[in-house]
């Protein structure tokens, strides 16, 4: 064997192996592709939460699919649950009239705990939020 046969075969097993490389590379990305897609449809259950110790607080909870609440006053614990795409934005803001004690504001999502905001007076409003995914 000759040194140029030696370079030849050194560059065809180089060219082999990057080609294998973009074959294994493009093969996750698809498959990463289809499976966030495959939530495109899914839907979570969203569990707003609001506790307060005045035994109530002024609570609105919104998201970008048209739930939207105006302010209310509501006795808390409060609980709301709502089924919702994934893609969705979720809002829950609360305040303690009281202004004494604490608020807290929480969001589950499929029953797991997501979001938490709590305080304390002279922190009387607490917000949580976010995208669902």
């Amino acid at each position: 064997m000759t040194i140029k046969e030696k370079s030849s075969s050194r560059g065809t097993g180089a060219i082999g192996i990057a080609i294998v490389v973009v074959i294994i590379v493009s093969i996750i990305g698809i498959w990463l592709v289809k499976s966030q897609s495959s939530d495109k449809g899914a839907m979570r259950q969203v569990t707003y939460i609001v506790y307060s110790d005045g035994g109530y607080a002024q609570i609105i909870y919104t998201s970008s699919v048209d739930v939207n609440t105006a302010p209310a006053m509501m006795t808390t614990p409060f609980t709301r649950t709502i089924a919702l795409p994934v893609g969705t934005e979720v809002f829950l803001t609360a305040s303690n009239p009281s202004q004494n004690g604490q608020i807290s504001c929480e969001i589950k999502i499929d029953n797991r705990e997501w979001k938490f905001s709590k305080g304390t007076h002279p922190i009387d409003s607490v917000a949580c939020g976010g995208i669902l995914r």
